[in-house]
């Protein structure tokens, strides 16, 4: 089997890394890093990456893309993650919303958001999770009451990321509360997210500095054009996005890992190398096998779409194993490091800039966005070996 790119993509890849060596600034790679409002310098970074049709590869030229292959839009996301710039996958609109709507959008709708998102000129910020609705979305009971133009709004979202800077709203809401079958009650809306009255957004901040929001909405008012594809089908419509969502590259942490691997063999305890130490080779021995494993499952999730092959179980695989894996690093960098991992960037004492310390307090957060370690777990267990529900 050869897992080697060809000519033409290595081209691509290379194309893409000068690009990036010359206009990512600091100041993007911290907005990635740490999820905050875009400031200019990325703004002006999308745009360039926009005008390359490269936030939205894989779309027709006619809505912002460049028509690439699976593998090609892999080789594309893989170097602006290890470059630590604004890559699509950490925008809704480029790696949910778009893509969503290029399958069940009106051509209104396709007309209006699709170029802008493919452009970088807005963003997007998902309202699933409700307080009692998180990985059961059928759960969820937002009321969208119909008043003949438009849909009247009320109930509360959690963990809405990007919601207190995003342009826009996409929102499951419950259109048809008297279903017995509750999943079969869910609408899917975009909403002008700066604009529309009644919205209230409160950040909610997590250890590492990572924030998403609580939202509330109190008789907000959504015109009905606004509606996602067909009225009460939006359960079916946000499954396909969460695959959407959950098919990434780690690339991005593979970089850290080469900068721990460094440390290694350049700082010395008790007299030695910690390279030396056979307790640390051994565990970034398996970090790297890890990243290897996860590389291939990711190629052949490509392989899969690119051939428009059902990929559910290996999507699942994907998520599960790319999740658990930057767990394992960020618990493998502290372990090696010691203390010094423990500081923050602004200490002088910091190990790696502080880096670890970050992705360790980080790390919990990606076994649960996009979909919980244990639904990927149940998804294999169900779809992959044909296993009954617990």
């Amino acid at each position: 089997m050869d897992f080697s790119f060809t000519p033409e993509q290595e081209r691509l890849r290379q194309e893409v890394r000068d690009f990036l060596q010359k206009e990512v600034k600091e100041e993007s790679r911290a907005d990635f890093l740490y999820d905050r409002p875009h400031s200019p310098a990325t703004r002006e970074l999308l745009r360039k990456l926009g005008e390359r049709g490269w936030l939205c590869p894989t779309w027709p030229k006619e809505w912002g893309g460049v028509g690439a292959s699976a593998l090609e839009n892999y080789v594309i996301q893989e170097e602006l993650a290890y470059a630590f710039a604004p890559a699509p996958f950490a925008l809704i609109g480029a790696m949910v919303v778009g893509p969503t709507l290029l399958l069940h959008g009106s051509e209104e709708q396709k007309n209006k958001y699709l170029p802008r998102i493919a452009s970088g000129e807005i963003e997007f910020s998902m309202g699933y999770t409700e307080p009692q609705a998180g990985s059961d979305l059928a759960s969820l009971s937002i009321k969208a009451e119909d008043k003949g133009d438009y849909y009247l709004i009320n109930g509360q979202k959690m963990f809405s990321t990007k919601a207190d800077f995003a342009d826009y709203g996409w929102l499951a809401v419950r259109t048809d509360p008297d279903n017995p079958k509750k999943h079969k009650g869910i609408s899917l809306l975009i909403f002008d997210l700066k604009n529309t009255p009644g919205v209230t957004i409160r950040p909610i901040y997590n250890m590492s500095g990572y924030h998403s929001c609580e939202v509330f909405y109190d008789d907000v008012r959504i015109p009905k054009e606004n509606l996602v594809g067909e009225l009460n089908q939006g359960f079916y419509i946000i499954g396909a996005a969460l695959l959407f969502e959950r098919a990434v590259t780690v690339s991005g942490f593979y970089r850290p890992l080469e900068l721990l691997v460094d440390y290694v063999k350049n700082t010395k305890r008790h007299g030695r190398p910690l390279s030396e130490d056979p307790l640390v080779r051994r565990k970034l021995a398996e970090i790297e096998m890890k990243f290897a494993v996860t590389r291939v499952i990711s190629l052949r999730l490509c392989w899969m779409q690119q051939h428009k092959m059902f990929a559910l179980n290996e999507t699942a695989m994907a998520k599960l194993l790319s999740t658990e894996m930057i767990y394992d690093l960020a618990n493998a960098g502290m372990q090696v490091m010691g203390p010094y991992g423990e500081l923050v960037s602004d200490s002088k004492y910091a190990a790696l800039q502080g880096w670890f310390a970050h992705i360790y307090q980080e790390s919990p957060h990606y076994k649960i966005a996009g979909g919980t370690s244990e639904i990927q777990k149940q998804i294999i267990a169900t779809r992959g070996l044909g296993l009954p529900r617990g």
